[in-house]
């Protein structure tokens, strides 16, 4: 947007902290994130509640230059390290079991295919949120952000997730500390559907399986596998769901970021009921489709004729919710790495039988791996990295 010096003057003439400014020389223009450009570098800053200031832009030393590329690189080099270790440990783990399989690549190249349809959805909820807030940014950027960052959950703590998608979302316009607001509403809302799916799901598997467990006062008992599965989804699912009901989570937020600089109530999204139902639309939509992910590795394992693959889907689909919501409440270990497999491997053994319920459990990791790794070497290319607007090309107002 071209603005004329005399414009320009009479905006900080009008502004409250419009004093001792340098003299301004035109023309000037507003690039997409609100800084003025040309002549004296300025810098715009309206808050939430309308205050404006005005400040010089400040270039970095060149030391500050050099230490964000450094901790750039150790970022992106501990993410590979997390990764490397984890596919590591799950190819390990799969060649201890020696099982006939007859594989076929495109089954297995349409499950990663489905996966990233399935992060997705929840990449599109988290540029909802962003929309919602006072600095929304591009979808292709948000996107982007989302699925890259996904890598950080592979480094312990899972704490470079939320680095990672704050500082990739803060460069194309959104606040930091919004990004990572965001980051955590999103995850606790498909956290929250995964419990319900996954609940449900059990609910419409059929007749449950026994589970025979050995307990010291009450001794050998035979309990309903689906039924106890249901029940634990069911739990966790209204625990997450509390949580991110508008009212809880804008509270929740306040108390625990106010005492935080910049993350006060101005950063906070418009948390409303039609935001979280719409979190919960594309959170149903995502499970379904890692749920057929699950389908597509198993598909691509064995002959078609073993199995009734439809018939199974709703339990499949509630196995894999559970799975990753169990791995993700266990936060202290790498992508749900031990938790996910186990309670999946357990959960599918009725379905699928124990060895092959095991093999595609740990083949699901590896499709799942390599979608993501796919995915952020197309998403950090050059050619997909959104351009930001160029104040040259905007047009100029009156001299």
């Amino acid at each position: 947007m071209g603005l004329s010096p005399s414009v320009v003057r009479a905006v900080i003439a009008n502004s409250p902290t419009a004093k001792n400014l340098p003299e301004l020389r035109g023309p000037y223009t507003l690039d997409h994130v609100g800084r003025l450009t040309g002549g004296t570098s300025m810098s715009f800053d309206r808050g939430a509640a309308g205050s404006e200031r005005w400040f010089p832009l400040m270039v970095r030393p060149r030391w500050k230059r050099r230490l964000i590329v450094l901790v750039k690189a150790a970022v992106a080099l501990l993410v590979l390290w997390g990764v490397g270790r984890h596919v590591l440990r799950t190819w390990h783990d799969l060649r201890q079991h020696e099982m006939a399989i007859e594989p076929r690549p495109i089954y297995i190249v349409l499950s990663g295919l489905v996966y990233l349809a399935g992060l997705s959805c929840c990449a599109f909820f988290y540029e909802d949120i962003l929309k919602a807030s006072p600095t929304p940014i591009p979808a292709l950027s948000a996107y982007r952000a989302y699925l890259v960052s996904h890598l950080g959950k592979y480094v312990p703590g899972k704490a470079m997730v939320v680095v990672m998608r704050a500082g990739m979302s803060a460069a194309h316009g959104a606040r930091a500390a919004t990004a990572a607001i965001a980051t955590f509403y999103e995850t606790l809302v498909m956290m929250a559907v995964g419990g319900l799916i996954a609940a449900l799901g059990f609910a419409l598997g059929g007749p449950s399986p026994s589970m025979t467990v050995t307990l010291p006062a009450l001794g050998r008992l035979e309990l309903p596998f689906y039924h106890l599965a249901g029940l634990f989804a069911l739990g966790l699912g209204l625990a997450f769901l509390v949580v991110v009901l508008p009212p809880c989570f804008r509270r929740l937020l306040l108390m625990v970021s106010l005492p935080l600089p910049g993350v006060g109530p101005e950063a906070l999204p418009r948390f409303s009921a039609g935001l979280l139902g719409r979190g919960l639309r594309r959170g149903g939509e995502s499970w379904l489709f890692l749920g057929l992910s699950q389908i597509l590795v198993v598909r691509g394992l064995v002959p078609a004729g073993r199995f009734e693959f439809l018939s199974v889907l709703p339990v499949v689909i509630a196995s894999v919710a559970l799975a990753t919501v169990a791995g993700f409440v266990v936060a202290v270990l790498p992508g749900g790495l031990g938790v996910r497999e186990g309670v999946l491997m357990v959960a599918l053994g009725p379905v699928f039988g124990q060895d092959l319920a095991v093999v595609a459990a740990l083949a699901l990791r590896l499709v799942w791996v390599a979608a993501e790794l796919l995915a952020a070497a197309v998403l950090s290319g050059p050619w997909f990295r959104p351009r930001a607007a160029d104040p040259s090309e905007a047009s100029s107002g009156p001299a």
